[in-house]
């Protein structure tokens, strides 16, 4: 499987950096798309869990450290 929900899961990308790149672009987008007064809605929540059970194991901090950059990148704190 290569998706989630429509989500690309970029399983096909051989570099692991850029792997991991493009699923923190993906997860922030899902972060922003389903934020209000900038706080992520339980819809955008269980889409970013969703999507990140789906990524190997092995992979998922790597994509977890992509999320936290983008989304610092784009003015949001982070914990």
């Amino acid at each position: 499987m290569n998706e989630f929900k429509g989500y690309s899961l970029f399983n096909d990308i051989e570099d692991s950096n850029l792997r991991s790149r493009n699923r923190g672009v993906i997860l922030a987008n899902i972060a922003e798309d389903h934020t209000k007064n900038r706080k992520i809605h339980a819809k955008g929540v269980s889409l970013i869990l969703g999507y990140y059970m789906e990524l190997p194991e092995s992979e998922r901090q790597a994509a977890r450290d992509a999320f936290k950059k983008n989304m610092e990148e784009r003015g949001y704190a982070t914990a």
